[in-house]
């Protein structure tokens, strides 16, 4: 995608993006610009396009500027994307985990690796309006008093099995030490979904608020649309799943936010085109029992007098992006694990096995990055073995094979399409005489 925007990016949108995607530890900044790359590529495989136009009647610039979306109407786009963070605690949540934490290892060293919090929630209403709070202030600073409670917990010797009940000004968590280490990020919960209780007092209304001063300098005639993706969005994610509304009406969803925003700014804005990673799971078991199937893009259009029926374009733009490989809160979390670094472990394919009785012959399909760590010293052997038998849990094939008197008869590699980034190596076993005893056979 790189390769083929760069004769259309500029100098500082080049850069600009590839600072992002390069960013290894910065979640906020790595996927934001893997959905602007995929979708400004997207729109210039639809026909010619012009990235941040320098001759825009101000320096707010959008996006893009295409004639192929809508057919002989120009139409200005500003991307946008969004996730949880503002609506789910989790940064509120985190800085205290990492503040207990901290001073449970000046009590006991690397006791803070392996607790485990649950904040509480408080709910009611104020005003007629119903509100709903994870008991996780912005800003917590724990005290001394904490402090002391920490360390004589941790100290007590019962902290392996018993719990901390932590309570200040707006705080209300219990800490558990577990057995084993945590992961940041993993470590934090609270019973309070993530949702939103105001149409127009939300983040994802904010940022589209603050979007479409992108588009403010377009000239009359130009439709102007915003593309908001979802890099780990429940509001954007849940539209139009079961569930996505709440029949009590005490939250609103982000169907009801970006209507609300569009009738509110229809003389700013034309439409707005959310665009969410989505993996279907049936109950039922079909051609992928692991319910990775199928993949697509769900595009979701919300337009206005201006522009009522989504342009056709926006199908062919959803057929011409790759299917995705995770949804967007499970991309931010495999991100935060280090699972898509460039010197980490591969994202691997699956292992299949084939066997032809008649001609007693046997096949097996490995993900060919599984065998380039191992060589390349990634992962170790005792790994290696434990992903071909499932964790200890199958037959060794190949010392199966083995002792059946088969063995090596042929070998290829079996190029996936260029989303998997992986091959499959092909590996054939076929009966030997040398590696079996001697016998002899009757008609």
């Amino acid at each position: 995608m790189l390769d083929e925007l760069a004769p259309v990016l500029t100098d500082g949108k080049g850069k600009d993006l590839l600072r992002r995607l390069n960013s290894k530890k910065d979640v906020d900044q790595a996927l934001p610009a893997e959905m602007e790359l995929a979708l400004l590529w997207g729109i210039g495989s639809l026909g010619e396009m012009e990235i941040e136009p320098e001759w825009w009647g101000d320096s707010k610039r959008p996006d893009a500027i295409t004639d192929f979306l809508v057919p002989r109407i120009t139409a200005a786009i500003e991307i946008a994307a969004t996730n949880d963070n503002s609506l789910s605690g989790e940064a509120e949540m985190d800085a205290i985990a990492l503040q207990i934490g901290a001073a449970a290892n000046r009590a006991q060293s690397g006791t803070g690796e392996y607790l485990y919090y649950h904040f509480r929630v408080t709910s009611g209403y104020e005003a007629g309006k119903y509100y709903r709070r994870r008991l996780a202030p912005k800003g917590f600073k724990v005290d001394e008093a904490m402090r002391a409670a920490i360390a004589q917990w941790i100290n007590s010797g019962l902290s392996a099995n018993g719990r901390l009940h932590l309570q200040g000004q707006g705080l209300d968590v219990e800490v558990e030490r577990k057995t084993y280490k945590q992961t940041r990020y993993h470590n934090i919960f609270s019973s309070m979904p993530v949702e939103a209780h105001s149409v127009d007092d939300n983040p994802l209304f904010e940022l589209l608020r603050r979007k479409k001063r992108q588009l403010k300098a377009a000239v009359q005639g130009t439709l102007r649309l915003l593309f908001v993706a979802d890099v780990g969005s429940s509001l954007l994610n849940h539209m139009g799943k079961f569930g996505w509304r709440d029949p009590a009406g005490r939250t609103v969803s982000g169907a009801d936010v970006i209507g609300h925003f569009v009738r509110t700014y229809s003389a700013d804005i034309d439409a707005v085109v959310v665009f969410s990673p989505t993996i279907e799971r049936s109950a039922w078991l079909g051609s992928d029992p692991l319910g990775r199937e199928p993949k697509r893009w769900t595009v979701t259009f919300f337009g206005t007098a201006q522009l009522p029926q989504s342009p056709i374009g926006l199908e062919r733009l959803a057929s011409i992006l790759p299917a995705p490989h995770y949804e967007g809160y499970q991309a931010r979390s495999l991100f935060r694990q280090g699972s898509f670094a460039p010197e980490g472990r591969g994202q691997y394919l699956g292992m299949t096995v084939t066997t032809n009785g008649k001609e007693n012959r046997h096949t097996i399909a490995f993900p060919a990055r599984l065998l380039l760590d191992l060589l390349a010293g990634r992962i170790s052997e005792e790994w290696f073995r434990k992903y071909l038998t499932s964790g200890g849990r199958n037959t060794n094939l190949f010392e199966h094979w083995l002792n059946m008197g088969m063995t090596l008869s042929g070998a290829e590699i079996s190029p996936r399409s260029l989303d998997e980034d992986d091959d499959h190596i092909v590996l054939h076993f076929s009966d030997d005489p040398a590696a079996r005893q001697f016998s002899l056979k009757k008609e």
